[in-house]
């Protein structure tokens, strides 16, 4: 299966690159599999493992993620309802009913409605379920589905005029749901659930941007460390994907089993190298 949102970062196009580095059992036993930096979840969708635990330390994607669990009904109706709006505008568009500026325009406006919801702390009187609608179409919707935010915590990306809003998730990705643990908090924390047969994925923020993945929620050097020596320490089978640099080659020299090249479709004006090595470490 395939991830159901966007998420600048993930490791969907890694894939190829990372599986014959898996451990041998996950195709001829069960096993647990842990995902404790979900974001896009890319490995977790690919595998399709009966058993799973999988963390991140954003509460909007959490809750995201319980909601299509134990209401997909709802929230796809709600998806559904407005792609065929947007669908209708952009119909009218190509059909030269409304110029291209108005159709953006008429676009936009139910992008900015949601992504403004969290103005002045609005995201607690929202219900989870509009929360969980709203992370979607913000994720859908934003240039590049980017994920970036001010320094009072408010979504700030703007809108990526998208002439289609289209509902990714399927029943399948559904009955995933319901064969995982769904957590929010500390990667250690659930890690240490593992136990024999476990096999633990983790995809952290890099070194370079992207070191706040949401809001007040920084990962920097300390963190990176921290990291390092919980992977040595661990006894459940993990392996990390990371840019390389001097930093992660020092930290992680000694398991590197393999690195390749990859190029970022995302770049802020230029401020970023798009060509990067990826590093694949474990420590089986």
């Amino acid at each position: 299966m395939k991830p159901i949102y966007k998420w600048t970062g993930g490791k969907r196009k890694d894939i190829k690159f990372i599986t014959e580095y898996f451990p041998e059992y996950i195709n001829n036993q069960e096993y647990t599999f842990i995902e404790p930096f979900f974001g896009g979840g890319a490995v977790y969708w690919y595998l399709e493992n009966n058993d799973n635990v999988i963390n991140d330390i954003d509460e909007e994607l959490i809750n995201f993620l319980n909601i299509l669990k134990t209401n997909p009904t709802e929230l796809s109706e709600m998806v559904d309802e407005l792609s065929l709006k947007i669908q209708d505008i952009s119909v009218r568009e190509k059909n030269g009913d409304i110029s291209i500026p108005d159709a953006k325009t008429e676009r936009g406006l139910f992008y900015y409605e949601w992504r403004n919801k969290d103005r002045k702390n609005g995201l607690k009187d929202l219900s989870k379920l509009d929360r969980a609608f709203r992370f979607y179409l913000v994720n859908q919707l934003a240039f590049n589905g980017m994920r970036r935010f001010n320094s009072r915590g408010e979504f700030n990306i703007p809108y990526g005029n998208y002439k289609s809003f289209n509902r990714q998730f399927k029943e399948e990705h559904i009955e995933l749901l319901n064969n995982t643990r769904i957590h929010c908090g500390s990667y250690q924390d659930v890690i240490k659930k593992g136990r024999d047969n476990t096999f633990v994925f983790i995809d952290p923020p890099y070194t370079r941007e992207f070191k706040e993945y949401s809001h007040e929620n920084s990962f920097g050097e300390k963190e990176q460390i921290e990291l390092a020596e919980f992977f040595k320490s661990s006894d459940c089978d993990i392996m990390i994907v990371i840019n390389k640099d001097d930093f992660t080659y020092n930290l992680y020299k000694d398991y590197i089993k393999h690195e390749y090249d990859f190029n970022y479709t995302t770049n802020i004006k230029g401020r970023y190298a798009q060509d990067v090595v990826h590093l694949i470490i474990t420590n089986y």
